[in-house]
């Protein structure tokens, strides 16, 4: 059995926006789609708000490292004065000088990449306070069987020219959920493929806002070598279980991020 990283090796990448009136939209708003030549992978945008305006890009580590050049692709939507969107293809920084500009956590294949300069069309971005930690999780009763969402770019598919995210539904399929430094991932029953990693996974809150859960990071699969007379070859049987990280993971990256930031300005 093996866990395969969902990021692809080519690809391209996209940012969007669209009207924000219900927990579903409101992540759709916030999720995009992160590309260069080598990876491709789904990221989503937070802010952590207050004096501190900067949008945070976050996705998985490895979708980053895969990348060997200074630049990817984000590709953000514009909207229309008609209600249709645009697509918007826009360069960002990823490293200086071959240096990572962006912040791993210690632990966990997580990237947080503070973006100062503002993006140039209107992004949608979840408050950090979206960010599930064990209390918000406690409140929201979620356990083993309990239905979740995910919005991710499977193998560079979009769901349209705009560059929207493909919504997918499924359930936590591991136990026990929580406590959350015990069980730092947790199993989500959805078919998961290359380019997902970095979407959010995400329920309603009780107001019927985002919670987001965990991001996804990588599958599980079953291997099958088969062997004849003349020819040998493997079969990826996908298990349709995508692996899940704890979005308290992410807070702490993106504080963490934040500090960084803050202690080099003094």
């Amino acid at each position: 059995m093996k866990q395969l990283c969902l990021s692809i090796w080519f690809g391209i990448v996209g940012c969007a926006i669209a009207s924000a009136t219900d927990f579903a939209t409101e992540t759709l708003d916030a999720t995009f789609k992160l590309f260069h030549k080598d990876s491709t992978a789904t990221c989503f945008f937070v802010r952590r708000g207050g004096a501190d305006q900067t949008l945070y890009l976050v996705t998985a580590a490895h979708a980053l490292d895969r990348i060997k050049d200074n630049t990817a692709i984000a590709v953000l939507r514009e909207l229309r004065a008609d209600g249709s969107y645009q697509r918007r293809d826009h360069t960002i920084a990823i490293r200086c000088n071959g240096d990572p500009l962006w912040l791993r956590h210690a632990t966990e294949d997580i990237a947080v990449l503070p973006l100062f300069e503002p993006p140039p069309v209107a992004v949608g971005a979840l408050p950090l306070a979206a960010l599930a930690d064990e209390a918000q999780l406690t409140a929201a009763g979620l356990h083993i069987c309990s239905s979740v969402f995910a919005l991710t770019f499977p193998e560079r598919f979009e769901a349209n020219d705009a560059g929207f995210a493909v919504a997918r539904q499924g359930i936590i399929a591991s136990h026990p959920f929580r406590p959350i430094q015990a069980h730092h991932t947790f199993l989500a029953d959805f078919t998961t493929f290359a380019g997902d990693s970095g979407g959010p996974v995400f329920v309603a809150d009780g107001n019927g806002h985002p919670l987001l859960v965990g991001m996804v990071l990588a599958q599980y699969r079953h291997d099958e070598r088969v062997t004849m007379e003349y020819e040998e070859r493997t079969i990826h049987h996908p298990l349709g279980l995508g692996i899940v990280i704890h979005a308290q993971f992410i807070r702490e990256s993106i504080e963490q991020a934040s500090n960084q930031h803050a202690a080099g300005n003094k």
